[in-house]
């Protein structure tokens, strides 16, 4: 068996976890609040979100259902055998990108004073002092720390090497801040705010995947390391969703 993960089915992987992420987020989240508010959906597309009604609960939406994708997809993980390791790898990047995209989020909202998460403090509080502000952004950083542990150790327990589970990692986040950025360029109600807020939650929010697993360890008792061998069911799958991904959210539904 070859030592090296194919790369393709790698990026498959991580374009599919991408689109389930932002469709959690803005879809499911924002949009089925909304509609489950009696609003109407005026925007959705993968970085931008607009109710004809205001309501905290919207705006809290989004990030509570990816701080639950995210929950679910850890546990779920937990429980998958080791055999199936492209299933497995597909959950960890569920959890990265949610709790990155959520933590980072956070830190940005309490810095600009704007966004969902800035909506639902002060809604809650009235005026959000600077202490609030400075504990709200400790929280996302400690939210973000998290992550990046857990995203590190998930990807050890695959591949006890760490240049190959930072090969895996980097394969992943490329082609999920190539494929939301690409997204955004498909959206009909102009390029600036769209592709801003897909490089940001995605691609920025994620850069960590760039650098860990920073430990290194040999393969356990000299055997060789499981690897994900080219799947074209999965390259196929991906390459479906993502189209349907950007012909939906990519362009923004009205």
């Amino acid at each position: 068996m070859s030592e090296k993960n194919d790369w393709l089915t790698v990026a498959a992987i991580g374009l599919l976890a991408m689109c389930v992420v932002t469709f959690d987020h803005e879809a499911l989240g924002h949009g089925g609040a909304c509609v489950a508010l009696h609003g109407r959906i005026l925007v959705l597309s993968s970085s931008i979100f607009r109710c004809d009604r205001y309501s905290p609960l919207i705006d809290a939406a989004g990030p509570m259902t990816n701080i639950l994708c995210g929950l679910i997809a850890l546990a779920v993980r937990l429980i998958v055998p080791p055999r199936l390791i492209k299933l497995r790898l597909f959950l960890v990047l569920v959890t990265a990108f949610s709790f990155f995209w959520e933590g980072g989020y956070l830190i940005h909202a309490m810095h600009h004073q704007n966004g969902d998460l800035y909506s639902v403090a002060r809604w809650w509080l009235g005026t959000v002092t600077l202490f609030e502000r400075w504990l709200g952004a400790a929280l996302g950083l400690a939210l973000y720390l998290l992550s990046a542990r857990l995203t590190a150790r998930a990807l050890l327990a695959l591949w006890p090497q760490a240049k190959m589970a930072r090969s895996v990692a980097r394969t992943a986040w490329l082609s999920a801040a190539i494929g939301a950025a690409l997204a955004a360029f498909a959206y009909t109600g102009g390029l600036n705010g769209d592709l801003q807020g897909a490089l940001l939650e995605i691609g920025v929010a994620s850069f960590p995947l760039l650098f860990i697993p920073f430990r290194k360890q040999p393969p356990p008792n000299g055997n060789s390391v499981a690897v994900i061998v080219r799947s074209y069911p999965v390259t196929i799958l991906a390459l479906a969703v993502y189209a349907l991904f950007v012909a939906t959210l990519g362009r923004g539904l009205t």
